[in-house]
């Protein structure tokens, strides 16, 4: 803070006088509007909402446009893990589990497994057989997707996006 004294005569009744930065707290809050710019601002506000809704909706067709990609399992899947692509089988006596290829890390397609568990190229993560993590970087799980099998044949159809 600054204090400057005005030099004052001994027996003038002059008072010290401190000088301290002035700051402006109006924000705007003085101005006067008129009725006209009054209601463009509130149109242009209510706007927002519109603009969201919009934006969402092209969002989700653009995750239409996403190409679903159907995956065909052959019947004789041997147990253990199978790789076909983006989907990962996990076949044992008691139940299969397919899930996504991909790492929930970056997203990387995991192609190999050693000693019973699915290894990561990239990063290193490791997931056992029911796809939980065992070994980050990743912290998810694989993705399990849904699949219907063919009563006639036995062959799985997974559907994937792409």
């Amino acid at each position: 803070m600054l204090h400057n004294k005005i030099n004052k005569p001994e027996n003038s009744k002059a008072k010290e006088v401190r000088e301290e930065p002035v700051k402006d707290i109006s924000l705007g809050q003085n101005k006067k509007i008129s009725r006209k710019q009054f209601f463009q601002r509130i149109g242009l506000i209510s706007l927002l909402p519109l603009a969201g809704i919009w934006f969402s909706a092209a969002e989700r067709a653009q995750i239409r446009e996403r190409q679903i990609k159907t995956i065909d399992i052959p019947s004789n899947v041997p147990y253990g893990i199978s790789f076909f692509g983006a989907v990962i089988v996990s076949k044992n006596d008691e139940q299969t589990n397919i899930f996504s290829a991909k790492c929930t890390h970056l997203g990387c397609i995991i192609n190999k497994s050693e000693d019973g568990a699915l290894v990561c190229p990239c990063h290193g993560s490791r997931f056992s057989a029911n796809g939980k993590v065992i070994k980050g970087p990743a912290d998810k799980s694989l993705e399990k997707l849904p699949y219907k099998t063919n009563p006639r044949t036995g062959e799985i159809t997974v559907e994937v996006l792409v």
